[in-house]
């Protein structure tokens, strides 16, 4: 027992110490074998580190475009304004930690010095996350209490000869008011707001006669794939009198941009593997060619094909975990210069990264292994000895 045992270990003794002269004494070719599959894991790392990360990441620059989800009654010709309490509960329903700006509106037609207008009571401070994009000539207002100012559509001071701070005089006959603001800014947007006045919402429902009402609001939400959709589901089911949606027209940009960055990573991963798999395989029959004599001596002295198979094996396995490991290390620096480069920021390292990896880049070591270890298996002895 005592001496089965002992001939176990020595036997485990000679294979290792065999595979790591094999190793070392072919530690160019080796090396070029290690280097490959490093490369192609490093990359299948980064690759898989931005493609889980990349929908938050795209999510939050594509913030900068606007809104993306609308909140109104769910049928205006019943009731064209809200209760501003309950809007402001439906939005508070949003996942917060991905709110980046939200804001209620309220509309209205006033007078202004050179003729009508139409008005709009926002939340600036919302408004101003909300719509980034916005050039304004002068100043935001960052009081959202303010009573005493302003802003105007470019298209709208243009018209009523207008500028950044002048003052204009509004007027709502209905209601009574009357007062002379002061406009902080001028915004240039490319859209309908270059045509109106903006004012703070509790303003606007004293100019128009509805205060705590707002027509809608509007919110710009960092989304995850259909997150978006349940969250605006459950203010629907919360307040039936709501109707709230995703904006289609940007989440389906969205959708569709990431559809394609998640497909073209796809695709070069893919071809960096079958680039790796062709330098292992290459790689591999070169050190098979170089190893027949050894392989017909192993196979002399009472190897057989599964012995042969075990070694030449156990020597692509090593190669390929050190390979992926330092693929591994490789990948994730790589992920954070992308991340740094595309989005300004930091990509975050996933669990699902690491079984993502060694299963491809085992895969590809497996398929460049097979072709290798049928030549070595099919070494015979008694050609090889002959021919030396």
């Amino acid at each position: 027992m005592g001496g089965d045992k002992t001939g176990v270990m020595t036997n485990r003794r000679m294979f290792v110490r065999i595979l790591a002269a094999s190793l070392k004494e072919r530690r160019s070719r080796v090396s070029i074998a290690f280097f490959s599959i490093m490369i192609g894991a490093s990359v299948i790392t980064a690759l898989s580190c931005v493609h889980f990360d990349v929908s938050a990441k795209m999510s939050r620059e594509l913030r900068a475009y606007g809104a993306n989800v609308f909140i109104g009654p769910k049928d205006p010709s019943v009731a064209r304004v809200l209760d501003a309490r309950v809007v402001a509960e439906a939005l508070s329903l949003l996942p917060a930690k991905n709110m980046v700006g939200a804001s209620p509106y309220l509309y209205g037609v006033v007078r202004l010095d050179l003729g009508s207008a139409v008005l709009a009571g926002v939340d600036f401070s919302g408004l101003r996350r909300l719509s980034p994009y916005w050039q304004v000539d002068g100043r935001w207002i960052v009081v959202d209490f303010d009573d005493r100012s302003c802003m105007i559509g470019r298209a709208l001071a243009k018209r009523m000869e207008l500028k950044a701070g002048d003052s204009v005089t509004v007027t709502k006959n209905e209601t009574g008011f009357h007062r002379k603001l002061r406009i902080k800014g001028v915004v240039e947007t490319g859209q309908a707001e270059d045509e109106r006045i903006f004012v703070n919402l509790a303003l606007a429902g004293r100019i128009l006669g509805q205060p705590g009402k707002v027509n809608h609001a509007m919110a710009s939400v960092v989304s995850e794939g259909a997150d978006i959709g349940a969250a605006a589901a459950g203010i629907g089911a919360r307040f039936p009198g709501l109707e709230a949606r995703p904006i289609r027209r940007i989440s389906y940009s969205e959708g569709k941009i990431l559809d394609k960055i998640k497909g073209l990573m796809v695709l070069i991963a893919l071809i960096v593997l079958m680039v790796t798999t062709l330098c292992v395989m290459t790689t591999l029959i070169a050190i098979v060619a170089e190893r027949t004599r050894e392989i017909g001596l192993m196979k002399a002295i009472g190897a057989d094909d599964r012995g042969v198979a075990v070694q030449f094996l156990s020597e692509a396995l090593v190669i390929a975990l050190a390979g992926i490991a330092a693929g591994l290390a490789a990948g994730f620096g790589l992920a954070q210069v992308l991340g740094q480069a595309v989005f300004g920021s930091r990509i975050a390292f996933r669990a699902e990264v690491l079984p993502v990896t060694i299963v491809l880049s085992l895969f590809a070591a497996l398929i460049a292994v097979a072709l290798p270890l049928k030549m070595a298996v099919r070494v015979v002895p008694a050609q090889v000895l002959k021919e030396e």
